[in-house]
């Protein structure tokens, strides 16, 4: 596993050389459901690029591995995500998260709890933010790919 992915750091970084900063590769590797390939691609920046947001980074990781159904991955990547994060800075993201982390806990109750605070009092910014919540609560029984794709 370790020379796989050793591998594929060395793949992408050389591919990344390429694109452009308005679009990351991960993207198009992310619509073309190359999931394991983002978090390899996006843990090699992290490790390798210090000017990073990686709290965004890890964010998107996590979700990659809830994709692949990795939910133990993605509960740690999730929380690598909010590390450096004041909760009290952002209670809307902060329920967001929390409701995140819930589906991935397989706790549903906790789910339901965070969904209705973000839907009872979100912004226009995190609006889809509650949507994803309320597909995941509403689609709990299915994979997060599944779950979470609630604009298909």
């Amino acid at each position: 596993m370790k020379n796989i992915i050793i591998i594929l750091f060395s793949l992408f970084s050389n591919h990344a050389h390429a694109q452009s900063q308005e679009d990351p590769v991960w993207w198009k590797m992310e619509e073309n459901g190359e999931y394991l390939e983002v978090t390899s691609h996006l843990l090699y920046k992290v490790l390798s690029d210090s000017t990073r947001k990686k709290n965004a980074d890890y964010l998107h990781i996590s979700r990659n591995y809830g994709y692949l159904n990795d939910y133990e991955k993605a509960i740690f990547y999730l929380k690598k995500s909010i590390e450096d994060f004041d909760e009290s800075s952002d209670e809307q993201y902060w329920w967001y998260y929390q409701g995140t982390l819930a589906f991935f806990q397989r706790d549903k109750n906790k789910l339901k709890f965070f969904m209705t605070k973000l839907g009872e009092k979100h912004s226009p910014y995190y609006e889809n933010n509650y949507f994803t919540l309320k597909s995941l609560y509403e689609n709990f029984d299915k994979g997060y790919h599944e779950a979470s794709h609630w604009k298909n």
